[in-house]
């Protein structure tokens, strides 16, 4: 039974916060979640019976982990959203319009010149969004036929281009890259982790994220009448161009910003909108809401499994993956019996 929309923004807005106090105290130096609230609350409340090991983990390890997490699932999953409803294709994904691998080609030309640390960060959001603009310039934006008949089309081509030349691109750098030291550095910041959270790290993703669904949440209503059609879009004065260059800008921020600070994390911004959907309904009055509370929530956990599951941490786009397919196997599964039916 489907939860009417305002029951399912309350239960989301309660299991989020429920969630993330699990993450913090789930680990393997455990602490107790009656432990972590006091100690959450210290700024308050004031020094607490908890020794200085756990104020350590539960402030400066934890809680920016915690809330990147939130913050890329939340930014992964809206941009997933507005994608499938922009395209009204129930496929699309942030990794459609080749921003991911254009960030990820910046992340690992870092690694292999510089190292790791802030030039990653920078360089990822700099060629993501640099792919951001190759994928319009391709789609002849500059002349408007991106903005018009088969703009989709000419996007998702230019995307499908942008994306198999900055993977090219990294399939090139791995081969220059030292196998004993520069390689596994590479191919595990490809497969995504948030071991490297850390505050200046939240703080530069904030304001990029955050921009990027405050600018996806105005346009719900505009995204919910093209999920229709371009051409009943038009007939409500919806400015179709417009709105198509703020939905994609704003997609494509998210993205780079997420590959920046995390690296490549696939799956959350296809499995989350279609479970939303299917949970609590698809009117995008609420459902953007929803598939955001739903998307920090989704990757807060999945992220703890990632380093709880095993002695070695497994790296979250791996992981993202590996629940995520099979997932979505069931949903196409269930759509299709539903079709059949």
């Amino acid at each position: 039974m489907t939860p009417t929309r305002p029951l399912a923004t309350v239960l989301l807005l309660a299991a989020l916060p429920l969630i993330a106090l699990f993450a913090l105290a789930a680990g393997r130096y455990a602490i107790d979640p009656g432990t972590v609230l006091r100690i959450l609350s210290a700024p308050l409340l004031g020094q607490g019976d908890w020794s200085p090991m756990q104020e350590s983990v539960v402030q400066g390890v934890r809680l920016p982990r915690v809330l990147l997490a939130a913050l890329v699932g939340a930014g992964l999953a809206g941009a997933g959203a507005a994608l499938q409803a922009l395209f009204r294709n129930p496929l699309a994904e942030p990794q459609l319009l080749g921003v991911s691998s254009g960030a990820a080609f910046g992340g690992v030309l870092a690694l292999l010149i510089v190292g790791d640390g802030w030039p990653l960060v920078a360089s990822a959001l700099l060629w993501g969004m640099l792919s951001l603009f190759a994928v319009y310039w391709l789609a002849g934006a500059r002349h408007g036929q991106a903005a018009h008949g088969g703009g989709t089309v000419l996007l998702v081509l230019a995307g499908i281009v942008v994306n198999a030349v900055f993977a090219s691109g990294v399939s090139l750098i791995k081969l220059m890259a030292d196998p004993q030291n520069q390689l596994p550095a590479i191919i595990f910041w490809l497969m995504g982790s948030l071991a490297a959270a850390d505050y200046p790290r939240l703080l530069l993703a904030l304001p990029c994220i955050g921009l990027g669904l405050l600018l996806l949440y105005g346009l719900r209503f505009h995204l919910m009448a093209l999920a229709v059609g371009e051409a009943d879009a038009r007939s409500l004065g919806v400015p179709v161009a417009r709105v198509r260059v703020l939905a994609l800008l704003a997609v494509g921020v998210i993205t780079a910003s997420s590959v920046a600070v995390c690296g490549v994390v696939g799956w959350v911004g296809l499995v989350v909108p279609h479970l939303v959907r299917m949970s609590c309904g698809g009117d995008h009055r609420r459902f953007l809401l929803h598939t955001v509370l739903a998307g920090a929530g989704y990757l807060i956990l999945v992220d703890t499994l990632a380093r709880t599951l095993t002695q070695m941490e497994i790296p979250l786009g791996a992981l993202t993956a590996l629940l995520g397919a099979p997932v979505f196997a069931l949903l196409i599964r269930r759509l299709g019996g539903a079709a059949n039916g």
